[in-house]
């Protein structure tokens, strides 16, 4: 098939050696499964094979330009601009074509030119790579996760948190950060077992999940601590939700524990407060709950 290929190279430049140009035609390659194409210096697309067409979506013709073909997430008319000036462009985006679901399209292209050495448009291959890009998303995904709760680890809710300070500098809009500590947890631990801890720490996560909104993120902070990001939510808002999910604990049965209680500390992000001091913050009014008895919501602004 190598050899064939190459053959057929081979052929298409002797073919158009005799119009002054290096260019292949690829139309004679529609038995491949990636999309090969040519264009002129004007950016029409003055020949391609099949796959070209299923990928895209479309039927280009010798006067459809590539701006036809571009979208938000994947820009080929951009990419024709700057091969026309000489570059050699590698790109990669979601692509979604007319009534057809998105699919993560990878290209590359090159300029092409003519027997004397001047540049006469460029080439490229499209390639579908939406499988490997979800198997990417997914091992992604995985690696952001703390692996017995499959809540986000210590350094994704870093991140999100981090992130959620920004949009509160940008849009002055406000965040609660929301501590929490599973109360005696060593003696649940001792009394128990482990796996009977683990259990626990998984059934408060949750829990934990279920009953915060789809835009707050929660992350497992390390041991038996947990951290909440609520966006767009005030002091008070956060010492609501905090209460909420501590009377949510005291009622769950956790398997052979009779009775699992957690403490709670809030800050917020308002102010333009940094990610540390809402951090050291909301551990402070953490030890205070604690220092109250526990199972208690202690708040700090």
């Amino acid at each position: 098939m190598r050899s064939r290929i190459c053959h057929t190279m081979a052929d298409q430049e002797r073919t158009h050696h005799d119009t002054h140009t290096t260019k292949p035609d690829p139309s004679s390659w529609d038995q491949l499964p990636i999309g090969l194409f040519a264009f002129n210096r004007d950016g029409q697309i003055v020949s391609y094979n099949e796959s070209f067409v299923h990928l895209l979506g479309m039927l280009p013709t010798s006067i459809v330009m590539f701006e036809r073909c571009s979208s938000s997430s994947f820009d080929f008319s951009g990419a024709i601009r700057n091969v026309l000036n000489g570059e050699t462009i590698r790109m990669a985006g979601w692509y979604k074509a007319p009534e057809r679901q998105a699919r993560f399209i990878r290209t590359t292209m090159s300029p092409s030119f003519s027997a004397d050495g001047q540049l006469d448009g460029g080439v490229g291959i499209l390639e579908d790579a939406t499988e490997q890009r979800r198997y990417e998303e997914r091992m992604e995904h995985l690696s952001s996760l703390d692996p017995l709760t499959e809540l986000y680890n210590r350094k994704k809710v870093g991140d999100v948190l981090s992130s959620t300070a920004q949009e509160t500098v940008d849009t002055r809009a406000p965040a609660a950060v929301i501590m929490l500590d599973i109360d005696y947890f060593k003696l649940v631990n001792d009394t128990f077992g482990h796996p009977t801890g683990d259990l626990v720490l998984r059934s408060i996560a949750q829990l934990l999940r279920r009953n915060i909104r789809k835009s707050d993120s929660i992350g497992r902070w390390g041991g038996e601590e947990f951290l909440i990001v609520a966006p767009q939510s005030t002091l008070a808002d956060g010492v609501q939700l905090a209460d909420k999910l501590r009377q949510k604990i005291n009622a769950e049965p956790f398997g052979p524990v009779p009775r699992v209680t957690c403490s709670f500390g809030v800050s917020s992000l308002e102010g333009g407060k940094t990610v540390e001091q809402a951090l050291q913050d909301a551990d402070e009014a953490l030890y205070v709950a604690k220092n109250l008895g526990r199972n208690q919501v202690s708040s700090k602004r």
